[in-house]
């Protein structure tokens, strides 16, 4: 299996380098709209009534296409859709004008930050600055004025992304309007003179069930990051210092029969801009105490319970992170390993066994050169963590330590070509203190579309080692895929491996062992 893998990855390599040329004459043609920004010296009042002299000047864009149901289709007269976008040394300004004929039944239902897919009418603003045809950053507005934000990779979107980005909606007898401004502390671009970036504006009615893009996006073919427009105009801008600092204390006082306790906390969050690509985050003693409760679910499975992450720190930002699905964040301050083997005697009892192993500090640093390689580093360590046993006939106590002082480290380099491929590595690794079992992880990934965008191919080879006190375990992991991307008819062909000895549940989490699989399947696709 070495030699397999040690194949895999020579071949991984020299596809990407044979590909890495530009698309030539078959690639997929996208007809790219442009739109010219424009420089402003005031600022609009972002009250969703972009009616001010402000925008009087900014020309518009308009003339949307129909994505569904028809793909294709003209805008209806009675639904036409316009924008505007302005920008400063600050932020980027964008105004939404969605005429509709019968505006008192414009479903506007609220709903909470992310939940786009609320019965309201939708806005959105699809931001590039790398123009590199695979990422995008969203930005959403509902008729109600829910917000979301996303981070786009093809036509996968993570909500766990959110940012501070101003957004406010109003609706007349003529159709519904939306004003956004986007600081340029939510975004990450190069530093040049001229920016080089494209968009797209996208709207859906719920009334007739009809979705509209400002650029003409094929559905039968590519994904939907590839039928950006571009956005030039945007120059010479100078953007403030990127640093946001988010102190803490905390104090707890307990009393409780007849015994008080009193416990003092305090920590800090840290978000700054190294430069205009990557980003830094710390957080020093972290307070987790606003963070939401897990459901309790009845576990009757033979693996773990996985619930999602609900810590900012290791939301935000973290879209490197998810290459090869090796890092589960969860596993950051979980529960101590050794917390339910204490090893007890008939006459002791439990004093004290920590629920969780506390973490002392974190970073992580993200971003995308020029050349797009994307970059992703996070460390974090969590202190030692002991129970205390107590004997129940002589009153002493002992203390177990059921976590030694860790180290997690995650490291992701992915390096995008041509349109809407890449390939990545990346590596997680655990080391702990003392005698306790150390682990490593590594993973090649590669994702192609080739350049007509009619075939999708996917690789990825995974290794696993764990360092225990007795000798090295070594697992692997391996996938390929291939499915067809355009056409009504889209097979797909995939074989699935999972090695008996494969574990990287130190910073990830597995559902699969010892398995091997062939799996396909066809698909029908009707786009009218």
């Amino acid at each position: 299996m070495r030699y397999i893998l040690i194949g895999f990855i020579i071949f991984c390599s020299a596809f990407a380098k044979a590909q890495s040329s530009p698309a030539t004459s078959d690639s997929l043609v996208v007809k790219r709209k442009k739109y010219h920004a424009t420089r402003v010296t005031t600022t609009p009042v972002i009250d969703g009534n972009p009616f001010e002299s402000f925008w009087d000047p900014i020309p518009v864009g308009n003339n949307f296409i129909m994505t569904e149901p028809t793909n294709g289709l003209k805008e209806r007269e009675t639904h036409k859709t316009e924008f505007k976008i302005a920008y400063d040394d600050n932020a980027l300004y964008v105004a939404g004008f969605l005429y509709d004929n019968d505006a008192q039944n414009i479903a506007r239902q609220f709903s909470q930050r992310d939940d786009v897919n609320a019965q309201a009418d939708l806005f959105g603003f699809f931001i590039n600055t790398y123009n590199n045809q695979i990422n995008q950053t969203r930005f959403y507005a509902t008729s109600a004025n829910a917000l979301g934000d996303a981070i786009a990779e093809g036509d996968r979107e993570d909500f766990s992304y959110n940012v501070v980005f101003q957004s406010e909606t109003s609706i007349n007898e003529r159709g519904w309007y939306v004003e956004m401004k986007i600081p340029y502390r939510t975004l990450r671009f190069p530093e040049v003179e001229k920016q080089n970036w494209s968009f797209q504006i996208f709207r859906k009615i719920r009334s007739i069930n009809e979705e509209y893009t400002f650029n003409f996006l094929d559905i039968t073919k590519g994904v939907g990051t590839q039928y950006d427009a571009l956005l030039t105009g945007v120059e010479n801008i100078d953007p403030p210092l990127r640093l946001n600092l988010y102190p803490y204390a905390s104090i707890i006082h307990d009393n409780f029969d007849g015994n008080s306790t009193t416990e003092y906390s305090a920590g800090m969050d840290l978000k700054y801009g190294i430069n205009d690509a990557f980003t830094l985050d710390a957080t020093l003693i972290p307070d987790f105490g606003q963070v939401a409760f897990d459901q309790v679910r009845l576990n009757l499975g033979p693996f773990e319970q996985a619930f999602g992450e609900n810590r900012a720190f290791f939301n935000e930002g973290t879209d490197l992170f998810n290459k090869g699905g090796i890092f589960f964040s969860r596993r950051i301050g979980n529960r101590p390993s050794g917390s339910g083997n204490l090893n007890l005697q008939e006459d002791e009892s439990v004093v004290e066994n920590p629920s969780k192993a506390q973490l002392l500090n974190a970073i992580k640093i993200t971003g995308r050169t020029k050349g797009r390689l994307g970059v992703g580093f996070l460390n974090a360590i969590t202190e030692r963590t002991e129970a205390i046993v107590s004997n129940d006939i002589d009153g002493t106590t002992r203390t177990v330590v059921t976590e030694a002082l860790t180290n997690y480290n995650m490291l992701v380099l992915d390096q995008q070509f041509n349109a809407n491929s890449s390939v990545s590595i990346a590596n997680a690794s655990t080391i702990r203190n003392g005698g306790f079992t150390d682990a490593n992880v590594t993973a090649i990934v590669l994702n192609h579309n080739d350049k007509k965008a009619a075939n999708n191919y996917g690789t990825e080879l995974k290794m696993s080692n764990r360092f225990t006190p007795t000798g090295t375990e070594s697992g692997y992991q391996a996938e390929a895929t291939w499915n067809r991307t355009t056409g009504k008819w889209r097979p797909f062909l995939g074989y699935y491996y999972t090695g008996k000895n494969w574990n990287p549940n130190d910073l990830g989490i597995n559902f699969e062992t010892n398995s091997s699989i062939f799996a396909g399947d066809l698909d029908y696709v009707q786009f009218t």
